[in-house]
């Protein structure tokens, strides 16, 4: 276990994850599985650098006006049974030959879901010029019970059997594969829940930052499964909090850009593409984390860029007609 990778490894994902949303969550365990550590570890030390990162979105403003705490610590209670199901599903997946190819496929997966989705986002704010609440197309959940359309009256959406489904979906997502990200639970309960976006956006982050600490908990005695354990997770740590200040640095004069959205529709294909390519010819470790490193740099570097752009484009706009530039922009 070579520290520095460890590191580099943390550091792009702190970086993707305050620079492009909980969708770059996605990078982190996939990685950690490709080079070598065991799934429950791999899963636990994703679930719990994510967790860390919510720790802010308590005392965040949007979250506290907008989430709707009851519904979200019912989730999260919800959740639980079914999180401890998917970590014994993932303990026994991991003493399968192919374990880590099937959890590397189910992330392959979500990483083409999601980035269909902002690739959608980016093609409507072409078309129209601002992003689409709805990224989803309507469509039947089951027979006689439709998905919600976000925003619409949803409080009679807000039933047993609708918040049980989502609570259970995003526990075993948790417990099998450490997909505790807002990139799942806020399509669930925008169509499930009938959630606006911007409801279902603060209410999944009061919901995971929940989740996560259950999850860290349940998940804590494995992380500590194999030699040099600890010099890893402070080597992983270090780097991710390293990524998250920088990022967080470069963005704190940025100003809110909807075509960041094809920076992560190209970023999840890529990642998909390296992650079921490098399991089908067979490729070393090496290579598919130098690969995925390849995607992750090109983002970081278009993530920088478009920063460094708007901050200076923002600075060369008139202060005295700021409100009206910005409606411009």
């Amino acid at each position: 276990m070579i520290p520095a990778i460890f590191f580099s490894i943390g550091f792009a994902g702190g970086f993707l994850y305050r620079a492009g949303g909980p969708a770059y969550q996605l990078f982190t365990v996939p990685l950690l599985i490709i080079t070598g550590l065991p799934l429950p570890t791999a899963v636990g030390s994703g679930i719990l650098l994510n967790a860390a990162g919510k720790l802010k979105l308590i005392y965040h403003p949007e979250i506290t006006r907008h989430a709707y705490k009851r519904l979200g610590m019912t989730l999260a209670i919800l959740s639980l049974p079914f999180m401890v199901t998917g970590k014994q599903l993932l303990l026994r997946l991991s003493t399968l030959p192919a374990g880590a190819a099937i959890l590397v496929f189910i992330y392959s997966t979500v990483l083409v879901i999601t980035a269909l989705i902002a690739a959608r986002r980016y093609r409507h704010y072409c078309q129209f010029g601002y992003e689409d609440e709805n990224p989803l197309p309507p469509g039947g959940l089951f027979w006689r019970y439709p998905l919600a359309t976000p925003g619409l009256p949803f409080p009679k959406y807000i039933t047993v059997g609708r918040v049980s489904l989502v609570g259970g979906s995003i526990g075993l997502c948790t417990g099998l594969a450490g997909l505790n990200t807002r990139a799942l639970l806020e399509p669930l309960l925008m169509y499930l829940t009938g959630l606006s976006r911007r409801q279902a956006r603060a209410t999944a982050s009061f919901t995971l930052y929940l989740i996560g600490a259950f999850a860290a908990i349940i998940f804590l005695p494995d992380l500590s499964t194999f030699s040099g354990a600890r010099l890893t997770f402070m080597s992983l740590g270090a780097g991710y909090l390293a990524g998250y200040i920088y990022a967080w640095h470069l963005r704190r004069e940025k100003l809110q850009n909807p075509e960041e959205s094809i920076f992560l529709a190209w970023w999840g294909l890529s990642s998909a593409v390296v992650l079921l390519g490098s399991r089908a010819a067979s490729l070393a470790p090496f290579y598919t984390t130098a690969l995925m490193f390849g995607s992750a740099l090109v983002t970081m570097l278009g993530f920088t860029l478009i920063s460094l752009c708007q901050v200076r484009w923002n600075d060369a706009l008139p202060r005295d007609n700021m409100p009206q530039n910005f409606k411009s922009l």
